[in-house]
C-alpha cells in the first residue's frame, strides 16, 4: 500500500480529489491511503496562526517551526517510517524516475510519505534542515500553494502501484518510459473532415505498426524534448569529423584553398579521440600538402614522437588524408554500406539550424553514419553547405566577439553533442 499524510491549510481540496476516478478506486481497494491534516490544528495561538513575518524583513509570511514541526511529528506517529517531502522551487525536479522510486519505496521498502503543503513566502529553514527528508519542485513556476503539486505527485506515483491501472501495459508504453515521448494516437472514425488515420495503423501488420510508432516517438522527442534522449543514452551511429581546406571562403567571401596547419591536426585529433569520434578526415586537393601531413603523422606514429608521446600517437591515428569531400563520402560508404548524413557548420546563423540538443538526440537514435564538416579560412563554401542535410547552430558566447579557431570550435561542439 502507498500511504500519504498531507499537511495542508485546505484539507477539503483532497476530499473531492480522493473521491473521483482511479484514485477513489485505489483507495477503496486498499492500494492507496490518503490522510489530509489541517495545519491550523497545530496553531500557536487562539487566532489559528501558523505563520509569521520573516526576520530581516521582506514580503510574505513564513511557516513557523512551532506549528510545522508538531504537525510533522503528529503525522510521524501515524506513519513512523514515512519520508517527509516539502514542495519548494529549490527542490529536485519531479520526474518519472522519482515517481518510480517513490512508488517502489525509496528506502527500505517503506512507501509512506508526509507531504508538507505550504502556502507562504516560505518555510522556516529549521524545519527544512531537521525535519524534511527531501524537497521537490514541480517546475520552474510559482503556485499559490503546494496542494496541486501534492496531487500531481500522488497521481504520478500511485498509478505505478500494481493494480491501480486497469491495463498494466499502459505504464510500459507511455511517455518517458524509455526517455521518449509517446507516439501519436488515433481512433474512430477513420476519416474526419478529410483528415485520414495513417494507413499503417489500419494495415493489420503489427511489425509495421510497432516500427511506425517507434519512429514517431523518436521523431517527436527530437523535435519537442531532445533533452530526454541526451540524458544518458550513448551515441548509436558512426560519427566522422572532416576538416576541409577547399572549397572555403576568405574574409571577402571569395573561394580559396587554405593551408594545413600543424596545430589543427594535433588538437582536432586529440578532441576526436577524447570524444570517441570514429574518423578524422583532413581534406586538401594539393598532394604536396597531403604528403606533409603524412610526414607529420609518421613522425608521431613511427618515429621519435611515438616514443616521446604515445598519447599523441593514439590521437593522430584517427587522421585519414583525402583530396575532397567526395573522397570522404566514398570512404564512409565503403565502410558502412550507406551514405553519411552531412552536418555543416558555420560561425554565422544560416537559414534553418538544428540545435545542439536536437543533433545530440539524432546521434543517439539514428543508425546511419553522420559526418560533421568544418571549414578552414572563413568557413565552408556555399556549394559544400548546400550538400548538407543539417546546418548546426553557431556557437555563441555572451559577447559580440565571434572568432574562435576551428579547433576550439570543434572541441565545444563535441562536448555539447557527446559530452556526459
Amino acid at each position: 500500500m502507498l500511504r500519504f499524510e498531507i499537511l495542508t491549510l485546505f484539507p477539503q481540496l483532497f476530499e473531492s480529489f480522493s473521491s473521483c476516478g482511479l484514485i477513489s478506486r485505489a483507495i477503496s481497494e486498499g492500494l492507496l491511503e490518503l490522510h489530509p491534516s489541517q495545519l491550523r490544528d497545530f496553531c500557536v495561538n487562539t487566532h489559528g496562526q501558523v505563520d509569521d513575518t520573516p526576520f530581516g524583513g521582506g514580503s510574505g509570511m513564513v511557516l513557523r517551526p512551532d506549528a510545522g514541526v508538531p504537525a510533522i511529528e503528529a503525522a510521524k506517529k501515524r506513519l513512523p517510517c514515512a519520508k517527509v517531502i516539502l514542495f519548494t522551487p529549490r527542490g529536485v525536479p519531479f520526474k518519472q524516475e522519482l515517481a518510480k522510486e517513490l512508488a517502489s519505496g525509496a528506502d527500505d521498502e517503506c512507501r509512506d510519505y508526509i507531504l508538507v503543503c505550504s502556502r507562504y513566502e516560505g518555510v522556516d529553514q529549521r524545519i527544512i534542515d531537521h525535519w524534511v527528508d527531501f524537497e521537490v519542485s514541480l517546475g520552474d513556476y510559482v503556485l499559490m500553494g503546494a496542494e496541486v503539486a501534492a496531487m500531481s505527485l500522488i497521481e504520478a506515483t500511485s498509478r505505478l502501484v500494481p493494480g491501480v491501472l486497469g491495463n498494466p501495459n499502459s505504464i510500459v508504453t507511455e511517455s518517458f518510459a524509455e526517455h521518449l515521448l509517446e507516439y501519436p494516437q488515433y481512433t474512430k472514425p477513420r476519416s474526419f473532415r478529410d483528415i485520414d488515420v495513417p494507413g499503417v495503423l489500419l494495415s493489420g501488420n503489427h511489425k509495421d505498426v510497432e516500427s511506425w510508432r517507434r519512429d514517431k516517438s523518436v521523431e517527436d522527442t527530437i523535435s519537442r524534448r531532445p533533452d530526454l534522449i541526451t540524458r544518458d543514452k550513448e551515441r548509436s551511429c558512426p560519427l566522422a569529423v572532416a576538416l576541409l581546406h577547399s572549397p572555403v571562403v576568405d574574409k571577402q567571401g571569395d573561394i580559396i584553398t587554405s593551408s594545413i596547419t600543424n596545430i589543427d591536426l594535433h588538437d582536432i585529433a586529440r578532441s576526436a579521440c577524447t570524444y570517441g569520434v570514429d574518423s578524422f578526415y583532413v581534406a586538401h586537393p594539393v598532394k604536396t600538402m597531403r604528403r606533409l601531413v603524412n610526414r607529420i603523422c609518421t613522425h608521431w606514429e613511427q618515429g621519435f614522437g611515438a616514443e616521446y608521446n604515445p598519447n599523441r600517437k593514439q590521437a593522430l591515428r584517427k587522421i585519414s588524408l583525402v583530396a575532397d569531400l567526395d573522397d570522404i563520402i566514398l570512404d564512409i560508404e565503403n565502410k558502412y554500406g550507406c551514405l553519411p548524413r552531412i552536418i555543416a557548420t558555420s560561425a554565422r546563423k544560416q537559414g534553418s539550424n538544428v540545435s545542439f540538443a536536437e543533433l545530440s538526440a539524432i546521434l543517439r537514435t539514428q543508425e546511419e553514419p553522420h559526418l560533421l564538416l568544418l571549414g578552414t579560412g572563413w568557413g565552408l563554401a556555399e556549394e559544400i553547405i548546400s550538400r548538407a542535410q543539417y546546418m548546426l547552430e553557431p556557437i555563441s558566447g555572451p559577447t559580440d566577439y565571434n572568432h574562435l579557431s576551428v579547433r576550439a570550435a570543434l572541441a565545444i561542439m563535441l562536448d555539447r553533442l557527446l559530452g556526459r
